[in-house]
Order: structure tokens, then sequence, then C-alpha cells
């Protein structure tokens, strides 16, 4: 459950990000925006992969594709 959380956060935050970063709130110079971004996909894509562990982890055979 506190993947699927983290997905949903991390999408809003990586929205928030993007919008600021568009309007100039969050400074371009230095890679700050840039960088921002990175680490908000990151967490999106470990809490992606959590979830997808929890799932194989959860199915008797292993496969995660039912």
């Amino acid at each position: 459950m506190s993947s699927f959380v983290t997905v949903l956060t991390s999408i809003v935050l990586g929205v928030c990000v993007g919008i600021l970063g568009v309007w100039g709130v969050i400074p371009r110079e230095d890679g700050v925006l840039w960088k921002v971004l990175a680490s908000d996909a990151i967490v999106f894509a470990g809490a992606v992969f959590a979830n997808l562990a929890i799932a194989c982890y959860k199915q008797r055979d292993g496969d995660i594709r039912a």
C-alpha cells in the first residue's frame, strides 16, 4: 500500500515540479530543475518496481502477468 501511495505522490510532485519549472519558480541554472525532476522519476520508478516485486511475491508461480 505504501508503494502505491508513493507512486501517486511522485506523480503529483512531478506535475507540480514541471509546472513550477515552466513558470520559472524553480531555477533552470546549474541544472536544478532537471535534478529535481530526475529525483522524482527515480522515486517513481522505485515505487513501481516495488509494486511489481510485491505482486510477484504474492503469486504462487512468481509470474507477474496475471
